[in-house]
């Protein structure tokens, strides 16, 4: 088969390309095909503009390549989320050692030592002599005696509420109302057992179940004998018609004289649990405080008023 010979426009063609750029002529081929012979003009753009392919490629190589940073870092949360779970299974497994840790810690801890010995040292509360076991250990008559040291049950009374003070236990509602309750019991006991009338009236209601407060006739019945109430109303008569106050201070040592020999038949009443001698000489007292306040409250001229 024979060859047709170019034509004057083929070959006009050749020596175009043959006076193009080097690297233009070696790389057309790979670059951009021969199409028809009226793109032949076109071709030089065509093989320029992808011959800039390479680069775009290395553009986006790199492109590539910090996504994969990127994707490698994203895969990192994941192994340090794993290496924190074996931290966590490494600590639990720790822990399975110690099963109670753990609630030790959900129980309220007493913020000082004192507050410690407060929640584990309640008072006993049977009656008013058990919150004083320091002064009063032998209980109330006739196991213990009827006179309290006024100075020793002053000072322990001071000790126990400083240590069931409210205002010490305000990180708690359930203890602050535990303290005022023990507070307020604090309070009672004391002024009950301080006083010996109010500490008579105590023993006969809570040993013997005598109120000697009550306005009852049979509980007063036979109690307050004439010579009492004689004496009684001689006592207000003068504090009525005194009009100096050196008659009313022997008018206070008369009285006081009263109270004590009262309280002395008080004491042996309760020691020898004589309750109708402890009733008499109770009803006896509270004649004598009455007294006793009329003659403070003095004044010349004034009306006297005794409260039995």
């Amino acid at each position: 088969m024979s060859s047709a010979a170019p034509t004057r426009q083929a070959l006009r063609h050749l020596r175009h390309l043959c006076t193009a750029e080097p690297f233009t002529s070696t790389r057309a081929p790979a670059c951009q095909p021969a199409g028809p012979r009226r793109e032949a003009s076109a071709t030089p753009a065509a093989t320029r503009t992808s011959c800039l392919l390479p680069s775009r490629r290395s553009f986006s190589t790199r492109r590539g390549l910090s996504q994969e940073a990127r994707s490698s870092s994203a895969a990192s949360p994941s192994a340090s989320s794993t290496d924190g779970l074996k931290h966590t299974h490494t600590h639990g497994h720790a822990h399975s050692h110690h099963p109670n840790r753990h609630h030790q810690h959900d129980k309220p801890e007493p913020t000082t030592k004192e507050d410690a010995s407060t929640t584990t040292a309640t008072p006993d509360i049977t009656n008013h002599y058990t919150l004083f076991p320091t002064t009063l250990a032998a209980g109330p008559p006739p196991h213990g005696p009827f006179d309290i040291p006024a100075a020793q049950l002053k000072r322990e009374f001071l000790q126990l509420q400083a240590l069931h003070h409210p205002d010490k236990y305000h990180h708690s509602p359930a203890a602050h109302r535990h303290a005022r309750a023990m507070s307020s019991l604090l309070n009672t006991a004391y002024k009950t057992l301080a006083d010996p009338l109010l500490r008579a009236r105590y023993l006969l209601h809570h040993s013997y179940g005598v109120d000697i407060t009550a306005e009852d006739n049979n509980t007063h019945r036979g109690l307050s004998d004439q010579h009492t109430l004689l004496e009684v109303l001689e006592a207000q008569e003068a504090i009525e018609e005194a009009t100096t106050q050196a008659q009313i201070d022997s008018l206070k040592e008369e009285n006081d004289a009263r109270i004590r020999d009262t309280e002395k038949l008080l004491a042996e009443a309760f020691e020898k649990e004589d309750i109708e001698l402890a009733k008499r000489e109770c009803i006896r007292l509270n004649y004598w405080r009455s007294l006793q306040q009329g003659l403070h409250d003095w004044e010349p001229g004034k009306e006297v008023r005794l409260i039995h």
